[in-house]
């Protein structure tokens, strides 16, 4: 009995990664910006996604630090940016290493996924 409905969960998940619209292009990417002795990195969404605010996304450092993307700029209910959150990189730190998890929606979605970069 356990064999038929392991096999109807793998089909389920496998046929969800096969969309026929699946996307070639990332969901996210990390501008940084390096000026007076700081530097600032902006999570950028690729068109038709959305990030969510409610869930801000996290740069967790190799150390354990976790830093926290934001920004002001945000749809009226405080659901998604409608600009790009930045965040800025403690101390001379010129370059972004760790582990970024963000949570986005495409513009047609109700529900919001995970995403997790190693950067």
């Amino acid at each position: 009995m356990r064999w038929p409905v392991l096999a109807a969960v793998a089909v389920a998940v496998v046929g969800s990664g096969c969309r026929p619209n699946a996307r070639a292009t990332p969901l996210l990417h990390v501008v940084s910006e390096h000026s007076a002795g700081t530097t600032t990195l902006s999570l950028v969404a690729a068109p038709g996604i959305r990030i969510n605010a409610r869930v801000k996304p996290a740069l967790e450092l190799p150390d354990g630090t976790v830093l926290r993307f934001d920004s002001p700029h945000q749809t009226p209910d405080s659901s998604y940016f409608t600009r790009p959150p930045t965040l800025l990189l403690p101390g001379e730190q010129r370059r972004a290493e760790g582990t970024l998890r963000a949570s986005v929606c495409e513009a047609d979605e109700l529900v919001c996924r995970s995403v997790v970069l190693r950067l």
